[in-house]
């Protein structure tokens, strides 16, 4: 019975073995498939970005986009010029001035907003104490 029991392990053991080598050579294909793969990926993204990003990273516009850009700008200087400029001030400076003015705005907004936060806790703390007090009898 000895005799079985070592011949069965050594099957067993064979055929652990085996398998161990189809896991193995299995699992390195995987490894040879994901590798190609994701360098395939880099590669192509690589490729594409430097075909449409500036260094910068932003949208390399090509002629027609530059076109555009510029229309716009001019219309722009146009509009700031007629509508926002006061005497004798440049579409530069107006733009500046209409930026701080919008930065000023933006900034009190803010502190209002605070403000209102601020009071409306007060509010809800006040009522909150006046809720546990209802109950209470004073003398």
């Amino acid at each position: 019975m000895a005799k079985f029991a070592d011949h069965m392990e050594k099957i067993a053991d064979g055929v652990a073995e085996g398998y161990q080598k189809i896991e193995d050579g299995v699992v390195e294909g995987y490894k040879k498939i994901e590798t190609g793969v994701v360098e395939g990926f880099t590669d192509m993204t690589d490729k594409v970005s430097g075909a449409i990003l500036n260094e910068d990273g932003s949208l390399k516009t090509g002629k027609v986009g530059e076109a555009v850009v510029g229309a716009y700008k001019k219309v722009e200087t146009a509009f700031v010029n007629t509508f926002m400029a006061k005497e004798g001030e440049s579409a530069q400076e107006a733009k500046a001035r209409v930026a701080a003015e919008q930065k000023a705005r933006e900034e009190r907004m803010k502190a209002d907003a605070e403000k209102r936060a601020a009071d409306q806790q007060a509010m809800i703390e006040a009522s909150l104490e006046n809720a546990k007090n209802a109950g209470k009898f004073h003398r």
